[in-house]
């Protein structure tokens, strides 16, 4: 150990690559790491509610000479798990529930030295855009306290977004990577399916784990550690698409449109091909009509599964409204609807290939509209159809590469006038994860 001890404001403005190093180099201990996150998180927690549980003890990092060694990093609270930890899923019917094993996402983190010190808030069974629930409240932006941070993996967002942990654990059903990450002005990968393993996850395919992080490298120094597989061989000229159109009918917010194109412009003044390929490459009615069989389904699995453990009622007393709409459409789905949307799902990847044909990468908003105002888009809403329909307007450019299981890429690309976030996609083919991070880190 040598130098001065690290003070909070130095720890805030470094990435996880930055502290690992510094781990490594034995310039400041995974203890010290710890402790100043728990500061972090004491000056932010009344205005964010990020954290949902912070842990008094921790499992301090084991290997101070791994990649992520001492890192702090925070668990979503869904999806993969730590034996012992609650998972309570933002859900008044999970209270209590304790996973029963580590999984191999958190056994390998933790091998490579990082330190969980706690678990992001969720929306109810992960289901909404925007981070607010009846158990835990609402999470809220870090840069404007009456916006959402986005979700589901809201929780992780504005904790990395506020300083609290250079990176957390994230997951992606229908945008829930990308859209805290263009809401919060962060980094966020969705990976191409099967990147990353997901033991009894993966919602069928349409679902991904990964995190969130502040930086391009950091998303690639952890796509090191969790992905498996071949990628596809590094190009020097990429041919880009470019559609700042709605996606779902309705209007892409004028500055939104600006910072995409702006992105676009910076491809191309750097020589590569960029074409306006106009509005979507498959309509939205198309995608969203396997919403129920392919997502909802998932959903209800959930609540079968966790009232089974937990012995509580399935009613308004343990799920929120929406959550009872969302068991209510699911119920009126037969098997041949729900492989009738298996199909669909084969049937428009296929559709989306032959759209984009000559067309290497897509760059598009990621969001609608920069803003998610808080209430407009959580459980409290008994109506599908009116949440679908805000759904569609604030998150028209996600749900498309989780039925395809493409790789998609969410860049902070500046801030509107008033100091919101924009965030910017790319997306591309299977394998393409490590070229949208190169392309992302010419950028940055």
């Amino acid at each position: 150990m040598t130098g001065p001890a690290m003070r909070i404001d130095e720890y805030v403005a470094l990435d996880a690559t930055a502290l690992s190093d510094l781990v490594r180099r034995r310039v400041v201990r995974p203890t010290e790491l710890v402790e100043l996150a728990c500061a972090r998180h004491r000056e932010t927690h009344a205005d964010i509610n990020a954290v949902v549980e912070w842990y008094d003890e921790p499992d301090l990092c084991a290997n101070v000479d791994g990649p992520l060694a001492g890192v702090p990093f925070l668990r979503k609270d869904y999806g993969s798990t730590e034996e012992g930890r609650l998972v309570e899923m933002g859900s008044r019917l999970a209270v209590g529930n304790v996973a029963t094993q580590t999984s191999w996402f958190f056994s390998t983190l933790k091998a490579a030295g990082a330190v969980v010190v706690g678990r992001s808030a969720v929306p109810e069974l992960i289901q909404h855009g925007s981070t607010e629930t009846t158990l835990f409240g609402a999470t809220r932006n870090p840069h404007r306290l009456d916006l959402s941070a986005g979700g589901s993996s809201g929780g992780s967002g504005a904790a990395v977004a506020a300083g609290v942990v250079p990176a957390a654990s994230a997951s992606d059903c229908a945008g829930s990577i990308r859209i805290p990450a263009a809401a919060c002005g962060l980094v966020g990968l969705k990976p191409g399916r099967r990147r990353v393993p997901w033991e009894g996850g993966g919602w069928g395919g349409i679902a991904e784990e990964f995190v969130l992080t502040r930086s391009v490298r950091d998303a690639r120094l952890f796509l090191d550690v969790l992905g498996r597989g071949s990628y596809a061989v590094e190009r020097n000229s990429i041919r880009f698409g470019v559609s700042t159109k709605h996606w779902a009918n309705s209007t892409t917010d004028p500055e939104v449109v600006t910072a995409t194109e702006a992105i676009a412009e910076q491809f191309r003044l750097a020589g590569h091909s960029v074409i306006d390929i106009g509005g979507p490459p498959v309509d939205n009615e198309s995608w969203m009509s396997t919403w129920h069989g392919l997502f909802t389904r998932f959903v209800a699995a959930d609540v079968v599964s966790v009232a089974a453990d937990s012995g509580r009622p399935i009613d308004s007393t343990t799920l929120e409204p929406l959550t009872l709409v969302a068991l209510e459409a699911f119920s009126e789905l037969s098997v041949a609807d729900v492989t009738e949307s298996q199909i669909l799902q084969g049937e428009l990847t296929h559709s989306l290939d032959e759209s984009l044909c000559g067309i290497d990468v897509l760059i598009t908003p990621t969001l609608g509209r920069p803003e998610i105002p808080l209430g407009t888009i959580a459980g409290d809403v008994d109506s599908m159809e009116d949440y679908l329909e805000m759904n569609n307007a604030l998150f028209p450019f996600s749900y498309p590469f989780n039925v395809a299981g493409w790789p998609s890429l969410s860049i902070p690309a500046g801030d509107t006038k008033s100091g919101i976030p924009i965030g910017v996609q790319l997306s591309a083919r299977q394998g393409m994860e490590r070229e949208l991070l190169r392309l992302a880190e010419v950028l940055a």
